[in-house]
């Protein structure tokens, strides 16, 4: 099926009507030098065993000419893919820190998201996100 709120495709959803059960958002804003960034997380849809997340990096009332974004997951969670991104991951495997594909600049007040995959391994929680320009 194709995800009303990316345009990928993705599999069916395992919960009644299609959707996510629950949506958590989680919101940092860094100013920093380049400008402020901030980071939003919304779980756009689960199964029995896992979830995807979507995080949307917007700008300030400055223009940015790259951000950094960092995802934490509670263990024993797992990224198991990602999109629209270039991830790396910490020592403990539960720290994901995403920059973009390209450059990264945004216009004040324009955005851009990217997402990923968490096997949930029996915890539910919501990632917490978080980001800063360089």
């Amino acid at each position: 099926m194709i995800s009303p709120s990316t345009g990928r495709a993705v599999a069916p959803s395992d919960t009644p009507g299609g959707g996510p059960t629950t949506t958590t958002t989680t919101t940092t804003t860094s100013q920093q030098p380049g400008g402020a960034c901030t980071a939003t997380y919304r779980t756009t849809q689960q199964w029995g065993d896992r979830f995807n997340g979507e995080v949307t990096v917007r700008a300030g009332s400055s223009a940015i000419s790259s951000w950094t974004a960092t995802v934490t997951v509670t263990a024993p969670q797992k990224v198991s893919s990602t999109w629209s991104g270039t991830p790396s991951w910490d020592s403990s495997g539960n720290v994901m820190t995403m920059k973009p594909n390209g450059n990264g600049n945004l216009a004040p007040g324009a955005s851009t998201t990217f997402g990923f995959t968490v096997m949930a391994n029996g915890q539910w929680a919501a990632p917490t996100v978080s980001c800063r320009t360089p």
